[in-house]
């Protein structure tokens, strides 16, 4: 049985229902299409697009735009505009200073025991080397600090007479 053999068989106000719908659907959809030919949309034309690419900064560049973003004031104090002090440098704090790395795995591999840390900020010279640091007990770890001893979760090591923890993330128990 064809559709319209069975269209033909509804009841007779159906049948309108369905006409009509039928209908107005087929207007709304060429009315759409009118609509955006004569240039009635939302949307202005091309030439008139103010849009622009976004453009990314060189990796070795990123930090310090965040930190001109970040530390840059946003609203106009009642004296006027704010004064900005010049931003220092993260990395430069924390160059030379254990925190300069974050401990990320502990390995043993025979008798020795290797400590995995990933530098906090990368630098633009590491580009292309393993970001992966490996150290044992002994060696030096950044500036004249030395790793004196690893444990389960934790590095301890040491500069002079101070002495300091690294511990590796621990999830929370439940």
């Amino acid at each position: 049985m064809s559709l319209l053999q069975r269209f033909a068989q509804l009841p007779a106000h159906e049948q309108i229902v369905y006409a009509l719908t039928a209908k107005l659907a087929a207007f709304a959809f060429v009315l759409g299409i009118l609509w955006v030919m004569l240039g009635l949309g939302d949307q202005s034309p091309a030439a008139d697009n103010d849009w622009q690419a976004s453009v990314l900064p060189k990796a070795e560049d990123a930090m310090g735009l965040y930190v001109t973003v970040a530390e840059k004031p946003r609203w106009f104090s009642e004296s006027g505009m704010q004064q900005t002090k010049p931003v220092e440098d993260p990395a430069k704090a924390l160059e030379g200073k254990p925190e300069s790395l974050r401990l990320t795995g502990l390995v043993t591999k025979g008798d020795t025991r290797y400590a995995l840390f990933v530098p906090v900020i990368a630098s633009a010279t590491a580009i292309g080397k393993p970001s992966v640091l490996q150290f044992k007990e002994g060696d030096k770890l950044v500036g004249d600090w030395q790793v004196t001893a690893i444990e389960a979760n934790q590095v301890q090591v040491r500069m002079g007479d101070e002495t300091r923890t690294l511990k590796m993330y621990q999830p929370k128990a439940n």
